[in-house]
């Protein structure tokens, strides 16, 4: 059975009102507050769905739990495995007497309710490690660091109240992606490093990036004869959201993923570019060009290794099943469900490696000459060399 969903109707809503990105940090608060609410009895049916509860006491003897629901009712739920054993997963963890758990409810022939523990309660702890990362982000980046987890956190909620409802109705992947992506874009840049030319220069670059990107990542799905339905999420997708488009689906994943790193050296080169003309009011595009590269290249192999790495990571249990199972790399690659990360790690960095000489000469194009004004702290976001 599909684990039930809080309603985002309201959270929708909320979205959609937003006028200011620094409204969005109200949202991200009532997402947050959200995931400390006790889950209720499923909507799907009055005769099954999850509560939540409070492990009181375990009994050996049955392997059951006497579980506290909200009102201080109790009730006895079946742990699934011998409590003297311990469940027969090698690592899998016992359900504990102060557990906070989720219980799965359903009425018997005979009118019954009959509970089973069916996990932890996990969002009390996403909670805490939200808040130990806005702590993290104020103290080391101050002010800077609290736009930067509100702009995330507006990004998310533009990806769940915008994306996923448009995908979901069947608009086509493609284009809601480039939509959303300018959003994102405008948050990750104007709102964290300001309104100004460098960051003008930056947001252009990394257009033109991930507008190449998705080209490529078009082409290459294309002739990699990929569908969508290489992954077990691919076909619940397509049994529950049959007007989902699979192909573009993997397309809008590749444009987002790679966004977090374009942002991140397009700022950089802007930078550059700007300060190097501000230092130096003589040099031309060429040697700005020139210049800024310099400082790219050593950018480029750092963050396409961070790329590669990441959806490596992500892949990581994947890879461990191809080995276990010993099935021949040559073979694995076949398959569409590696392939479909390859063409994403590798479409990804060719559109990262590109969005250093776009940017680069784009920004030269626009500071020669240092005529364009320049705002108080516009090169303090960039890295130092």
């Amino acid at each position: 059975m599909p684990w039930p969903q809080p309603s985002t109707h309201a959270f929708t809503s909320r979205c959609a009102a937003l006028r200011a990105p620094w409204r969005a940090l109200f949202t991200l608060l009532a997402l947050l507050s959200a995931l400390t609410l006790p889950l209720q009895a499923s909507a799907q049916a009055p005769d099954m769905g999850y509560v939540e509860g409070r492990i009181v006491s375990i009994d050996e003897f049955t392997n059951e739990a006497v579980v506290q629901l909200s009102g201080q009712r109790l009730v006895r739920a079946e742990l699934g495995y011998d409590v003297t054993t311990g469940p027969v997963e090698v690592g899998m963890p016992t359900f504990r007497v102060g557990n906070r758990v989720e219980l799965y409810f359903s009425t018997g022939p005979d009118g019954q309710v009959r509970y089973a523990v069916a996990d932890w309660v996990r969002r009390p702890t996403l909670l805490l490690l939200t808040a130990i990362f806005l702590i993290v982000s104020v103290v080391v980046a101050r002010f800077k660091g609290l736009r930067a987890f509100v702009a995330t956190g507006a990004s998310l909620a533009l990806i769940i109240a915008f994306l996923i409802p448009a995908m979901i109705a069947g608009y086509n992947p493609i284009l809601v992606s480039m939509l959303g992506v300018g959003g994102i874009l405008i948050l990750a840049i104007y709102f964290v490093h300001g309104v100004n030319w460098s960051t003008t220069a930056a947001l252009v670059g990394t257009l033109a990036a991930s507008f190449i990107t998705l080209i490529l990542g078009v082409i290459f799905t294309e002739l990699a004869f990929l569908t969508g339905y290489g992954t077990e999420e691919g076909m619940m997708i397509s049994f529950a959201a049959g007007d989902v488009d699979l192909k573009g689906l993997l397309l809008a994943g590749l444009l987002i993923g790679a966004l977090g790193a374009l942002t991140d050296i397009t700022i950089v080169q802007a930078s550059v570019v700007r300060e190097l003309a501000h230092v130096n009011p003589s040099f031309g595009v060429p040697e700005l060009f020139k210049h800024g590269m310099n400082v790219g290249l050593d950018h480029i192999g750092s963050l396409v290794n961070t790329l590669v790495l990441a959806y490596t990571g992500t892949a990581l249990p994947l890879l461990v099943l191809l080995h276990v199972n010993e099935i021949p790399w040559l073979h694995s690659l076949n398959l569409e469900l590696v392939a479909a990360e390859v063409v994403h790690t590798l479409v990804g960095s060719i559109g990262l490696v590109l969005a250093v000489p776009f940017t680069t000469f784009i920004a030269a194009v626009m500071f020669r000459g240092d005529v364009l004004p320049m705002k108080p702290g516009e090169l303090e976001h960039g890295h130092k060399h």
